[in-house]
């Protein structure tokens, strides 16, 4: 089972290698550094390796959003990610957790899914043309205390 823990700039290398092999450069690697010099990295470890990181703010409405999510390609499929989403939904610092990916990448929407995310609406135009970016919604139960 992957562990997950909040990201140190002791991750920041292999976190960028992580983004580079999927995204296929390195330009996300400032704001990489500044999300986990912020506080707002996560990262999964499978036999004390980063096995994949996720990114998550406050910056959509107030609420908490997970901006990023990735897995490294050969440990895709374990499980890393969904205990990257779990442990963000019970950190999760708002009522509601949203996220968002692009229609195509159906491993994302499978796992959102699966994790009762619901759909919440789609943007147009945003990066690739034909290719809509879904987002998702999970409501958090906070525990209700009694006076």
């Amino acid at each position: 089972m992957p562990q997950v823990r909040p990201a140190t700039l002791q991750d920041y290398a292999a976190i960028c290698r992580i983004d580079a092999m999927i995204l296929g450069n390195t330009s996300r690697s400032q704001e990489l550094h500044d999300a986990i010099s912020a506080g707002h990295g996560y990262v999964a470890s499978l036999d004390n390796d980063v096995s994949g990181f996720a990114i998550m703010t406050q910056s959509f409405y107030n609420q908490a959003f997970v901006s990023l999510l990735a897995v490294h390609p050969q440990h895709q499929r374990q499980g890393v990610g969904q205990a990257l989403l779990q442990h963000l939904e019970k950190n999760c610092p708002t009522e509601k957790l949203f996220t968002s990916t692009n229609l195509s990448n159906k491993r994302m929407i499978h796992l959102c899914r699966k994790l009762n995310f619901v759909e919440s609406g789609s943007i147009d135009n945003l990066n690739n043309d034909g290719d809509p970016e879904l987002l998702f919604c999970k409501h958090i139960k906070k525990p209700q205390f009694s006076k």
